[in-house]
């Protein structure tokens, strides 16, 4: 079996199968994460009302974008070369959802580091009001910002009785590949990095000003004042960073990819050679979405606070 073949079986076969299972189990997931994370408990928690922003996105991602993909890849089923509307907007959601994603989790971030501080100050600049407004103006910066996306986008003819929906070739398409590469692929783990190591930096502070360890909080002495950590600020933290770390993981294959493709673009390629590199794309675009999909799981995992929550949310829906 050639690797071609190799590749394209492994392709359709991660779209065929594990696309549906991907986003059955993500949207559930996404649905309860959003669940815990709008209780009156979490309700006025900045981080968790970004927190919700996200699922939400996560959800729309799914059904919106790796949706069409599934049918397309998986089950050879494409309906966006019938129709310029759909193609473009397909392309100008996928652009605002992938953004939209990552500024919310570095915003969360950023969050995680002013609430986790020892200075007073810093720690007041964390506000649901402040949240709320910031996550509209990143949607809507966004929103903005892509609208070439519906213009740039054309159906493509290929080959004969063959088309396929992307950005219109030329100049756009290339400054589209470093836009993509930069916004996408390299500031969104660079600066959830810094803000996460950051914020762990400031975790240990509080821990080494600690003068008792009570059940459900930790102080610290700070500006003059006992500084509480509460325990659901803590878990918010540890939830935040094994996302920051999914989000590496699972965004980080398809940046490389897109690295490869810009460093050997004037290289001349054998259609062999193409084939591969596209097939690696395309199996590397299914691990981009894994990470929307599996946050509540995650979150299960590492968070015994969020086990709980999420257990009498349950409780209560099911009595109800």
């Amino acid at each position: 079996m050639s690797t071609i073949t190799t590749l394209d079986s492994i392709e359709r076969n991660l779209y065929q199968f594990g696309g549906p299972f991907l986003i059955a189990f993500g949207s559930i997931g996404s649905v309860l994460n959003v669940m815990v994370f709008t209780k009156s408990s979490l309700r006025k928690n900045p981080c968790a009302l970004c927190l919700t922003g996200i699922n939400i996105v996560n959800f729309l991602s799914l059904y919106l974008v790796l949706l069409p993909a599934v049918l397309v890849r998986g089950y050879r089923i494409d309906f966006s070369w019938k129709d310029l509307l759909i193609c473009r907007f397909q392309f100008y959601i996928a652009l605002v959802l992938a953004c939209t994603q990552s500024s919310y989790i570095v915003l969360a971030s950023i969050d995680r580091t002013l609430i986790t501080s020892i200075d007073a100050h810093i720690r007041r600049i964390s506000t649901q009001r402040l949240m709320m407004l910031n996550m509209f103006i990143i949607a809507l910066f966004w929103l903005v910002c892509h609208i070439h996306a519906l213009i740039h986008t054309q159906v493509l003819h290929i080959a004969p009785h063959s088309y396929v929906c992307f950005r219109s070739p030329g100049i756009y398409t290339k400054i589209m590949n470093y836009y993509s590469l930069l916004i996408n692929g390299i500031l969104p783990p660079l600066l959830m990095a810094l803000f996460g190591l950051w914020t762990l930096k400031n975790v240990r502070a509080i821990r080494s000003m600690s003068n008792t360890a009570r059940a459900r909080h930790r102080t610290a002495y700070a500006v003059g004042r006992r500084y509480i950590l509460h325990s659901k600020d803590h878990q918010l933290v540890r939830m935040l960073l094994l996302d920051i770390i999914s989000f590496a993981i699972c965004k980080c294959p398809s940046a490389l990819v897109l690295m490869y493709e810009q460093c050997t673009q004037h290289i001349e390629k054998t259609p062999e050679r193409q084939a591969i590199e596209l097939s690696i794309l395309l199996i590397t675009y299914f691990l981009y979405y894994i990470e929307n999909g599996i946050s509540f799981y995650t979150n299960i995992f590492i968070s015994k606070t969020f086990r709980r929550e999420i257990r009498d949310t349950l409780r209560i829906h099911l009595l109800l």
